[in-house]
């Protein structure tokens, strides 16, 4: 802790400013009572407002003049100040606020300052000592030394089961103990709610990468789509991302959250808890609250997979957009000459013959460079066109049942654990070009059990939508896995 980093911490930090603000009473009960005590990870603008239009009307009956201020001025005001974050859903014009991770952390703080009636320095050095040891024991790769620890702790364990049936008496924790480590849980508890806003900003911050990547002029598809996989895999591989991932797969087993339901319920039955236990709900509520934090993250991911799409979609759009208007130069420059067409045979010379780099041919990854096509052209004896018909091509958008390939996916996953996209691709030949291979990597990143491999590359054979031409793609390896 350096005295500039101090410095500009003090001024600059949105947990600070909350704290030294005029109105932290306010903001903080009122911001406390709606989306912490209630469980609330958004709430709808016109809800919130009406709310806090409630609460000042309630504090202002002991004291007129205190809060002056209109509730929309208060909450674009706590926006500005990254009290508040203001973000809109796609299914609604009404826009939501969340909480940001400076306002979660000092909430919690504030909640372990009048919660906590005493320090347990014993449950906490114990703590300490418990996590030692399991660092030491899980980072052995000494086989015998490893066995060695886990036979000393079948003799512990053994010892104390040959005194309790010698002696009849069971050792347990007095009400202090129980006491104190009941209170570390509930802290424990309150901070990990807190910290999935630190992780849900991760996610954003990713999606922003994605948007300014998009509007880079030079910026294309195959380029966005490398730092797309890219970036969700370094945030995948980060160890915040490891240890995110790793709990929701916790979280998501049905025996673990049954044995959490049981331990939670059992520990709030307990005598020695009987007066506290109704002052300290975190713990009580805390699978629920896991649930939908950890759900509401996934479905920020779910977004990031949905702007893939978007980004590829509408890139496709403007380059046939594009050619339409190159088509219809060509036809007004035609109409120009059809009353002096000109009286050589072959108006048009090319020296050499024309090389055509074709947008579709390009190697889906940026990584791998593949020779442009080359091909000569005959302007002779041209076959009549309807340009109606073809601008109507143009213009067509192919659409990929996402649902069809699920339901592909299922059937396949309901008789083996694990199959390939390159396996997959040979069972149900891909018949939508580009955009299906998009809509299956689109699949795998959505569900938690699939897999984008970055650190295995291998190519893929396509039928493009132009009849009888292939695309060759160089792409991660994609795994889908059954859910079990």
């Amino acid at each position: 802790m350096e005295h500039e980093k101090i410095q500009y911490d003090l001024e600059n930090s949105p947990n600070i400013k909350l704290l030294k603000s005029r109105n932290a009473p306010l903001i903080v009960s009122f911001l406390y009572q709606h989306f912490k005590k209630k469980q609330q990870i958004s709430i709808p603008e016109s809800e919130l407002t009406k709310k806090l239009e409630d609460y000042l009307e309630f504090l202002r009956d002991s004291e007129p003049d205190l809060y002056p201020r209109s509730p929309r001025e208060y909450l674009n005001q706590w926006c500005n100040d990254d009290f508040l974050r203001k973000t809109y859903k796609a299914d609604s014009d009404d826009p939501v606020f969340e909480l940001t991770p400076a306002t979660e952390q000092v909430i919690t703080w504030l909640e372990d300052l009048e919660q906590s009636e005493f320090i347990g320095a014993e449950s906490r050095f114990l703590q300490i000592f418990s996590l030692l040891k399991e660092i030491r024991d899980n980072s052995t790769e000494d086989l015998e030394t490893r066995i060695s620890q886990l036979e000393q702790e079948r003799d512990r364990i053994q010892q104390e089961i040959d005194k309790i049936k010698q002696t009849g008496i069971v050792e347990n924790y007095n009400q202090t103990q129980i006491q104190e480590r009941f209170e570390f849980a509930n802290s424990i508890a309150r901070q990990l709610v807190a910290d999935f806003r630190t992780i849900e900003k991760n996610f954003r911050e990713l999606t922003k990468k994605i948007t300014t990547a998009r509007l880079e002029v030079k910026a294309n598809k195959g380029s966005i789509l490398d730092r797309v996989l890219d970036a969700d895999e370094e945030l995948r591989e980060s160890n915040q991302g490891k240890s995110f991932y790793t709990f929701f797969n916790f979280l998501q087993s049905d025996s673990k959250q049954q044995e959490l339901e049981i331990l939670i319920e059992a520990v709030y039955n307990l005598e020695d808890l009987s007066a506290s236990g109704s002052r300290y709900e975190s713990l009580r509520r805390i699978k629920s609250r896991l649930v939908n934090e950890a759900q509401y993250i996934m479905q920020s991911n779910y977004r990031l997979a949905e702007k893939i799409r978007q980004l590829l979609d509408e890139s496709n759009l403007e380059e046939n957009r594009r050619v339409g208007e190159l088509i219809r130069e060509i036809q007004g420059l035609a109409l120009k000459i059809t009353e002096s067409p000109p009286l050589e045979p072959n108006f048009w010379i090319f020296e050499g013959k024309p090389e055509l780099n074709i947008f579709m041919d390009r190697p889906f990854h940026s990584l791998q460079e593949s020779p442009s096509p080359s091909f000569a052209l005959d302007l002779d004896n041209l076959p009549e066109v309807d340009l109606r018909q073809d601008l109507n091509e143009i213009y067509h958008q192919v659409y990929v049942d996402e649902d069809l390939l699920r339901d592909r996916l299922e059937l396949i996953l309901a008789t083996r654990a694990e199959i390939t996209l390159v396996e997959l691709i040979r069972l149900y030949p891909i018949s939508q070009g580009l955009a299906e291979i998009v809509a299956y990597i689109v699949i795998a990143k959505q569900d938690q059990q699939h897999e984008v491999n970055l650190r295995k590359f291998e190519y893929i054979d396509i039928d493009s939508l132009e009849l009888g031409d292939k695309l060759s793609l160089n792409m991660p390896e994609v795994i889908f896995r059954r859910l079990h």
